[in-house]
């Protein structure tokens, strides 16, 4: 973990970070794409550029390579009384770490990132979706069960 950086993503890098998450989605799941790698790179500059208001990424470079990469949203709300300014929600998203660094702190650095961010953006909470293997991850940061957070699941 000693020679891995986390920073903020740069337009630049949006290519790796499309990699990272095709090997995720199409190699490691075998999800069939629809597009073409570069058509998902390309896709994936396209939605940073559009969404630089309310999505920050941050990524997990190891020399020049980056090897890892974790989003975050930011979604207003409506003001109520106590916060007549507004409000702010944030969303995880998409945290990825390439196998070869797995194992050795690098997804706990970009989430506590990510939570830096939230912080300064003055979130008033921040919710995950998270899978099986990185649920220890999420209650070892002090994520919890909230017990009336519904959501409708997708239709398949």
């Amino acid at each position: 973990m000693d020679d891995v950086v986390i920073r903020a993503s740069r337009l630049e890098d949006m290519a790796a970070v499309a990699d990272l998450r095709w090997r995720w989605s199409v190699d490691e799941t075998g999800r069939a794409p629809t597009a073409t790698p570069d058509e998902y790179r390309e896709a994936t500059a396209a939605f940073a550029r559009e969404h630089a208001a309310s999505h920050r990424c941050v990524v997990a470079e190891r020399g020049s390579v980056v090897l890892g990469m974790a989003w975050l949203a930011l979604n207003a709300r409506p003001p109520v009384p106590h916060r007549p300014r507004g409000r702010v929600a944030a969303e995880l998203q998409s945290v990825y770490v390439h196998p070869d660094l797995r194992g050795v702190g690098v997804a706990g650095a970009l989430v506590a990132a990510l939570l830096d961010l939230a912080d300064e953006a003055g979130a008033e909470r921040v919710v995950v979706h998270s899978s099986a293997m990185g649920e220890p991850l999420y209650r070892r940061l002090g994520f919890g069960d909230a017990r009336l957070l519904l959501q409708r699941p997708p239709e398949d």
